[in-house]
């Protein structure tokens, strides 16, 4: 019996160790450093991201999951009233806020912030405020490239310093 334990332990192993070998994490880190850059009712950002990392081109057909999407940073309202933002994603270049709320995908949307406050993102807590992830990991897995435009609530002087982190699961 221990005989036979032992074998199927040492078939085992090298199954395990190559599953381990054949699949690898990649973390894609989106810099959403354009948006609040001047005080607008819209902000939008070209993401590519093969750009971000020639990873994404040789791994792309191999993804298998998203793990994790975390926006991290800080939100400042310079506004004279409450405020706070949201953050859609969309295939298509669209020019304004009511288009992009009616046809993109919303994956970010802040609580309130008072005014002159600061909302400082983490990892734990800039989680917890993602929407949508099944899309997201689409428009990874499809091309890489989309558009993300940051739309503030009750105030034009929101200002940003975000970014996205994206991790990954891909197969070798």
């Amino acid at each position: 019996m221990k005989r036979k334990l032992l074998w199927a332990v040492s078939l085992l192993i090298p199954v395990v160790i190559a599953g381990c070998l054949v699949s690898g994490t990649k973390v894609f880190i989106i810099d959403l450093e354009g948006f609040g850059a001047a005080p607008s009712n819209m902000q939008t950002i070209h993401v590519n991201l093969a750009d971000l990392s020639s990873d994404y081109d040789d791994n792309k057909d191999k993804l298998k999951s998203i793990d994790a999407v975390v926006m991290v940073g800080d939100v400042i309202n310079l506004g004279a009233q409450s405020a706070g933002m949201k953050i859609y994603l969309s295939d298509d270049n669209l020019s304004s806020p009511g288009e992009v709320e009616d046809e993109a995908i919303l994956i970010f949307e802040s609580p309130s912030i008072a005014v002159g406050d600061t909302l400082h993102l983490r990892w734990a807590d800039g989680m917890s405020y993602m929407r949508n992830f099944g899309e997201l990991f689409r428009q990874v897995k499809d091309d890489g490239e989309f558009y993300l435009y940051g739309i503030p609530e009750n105030s034009i002087n929101i200002q940003y310093t975000l970014e996205i982190a994206i991790t990954v699961t891909a197969g070798l």
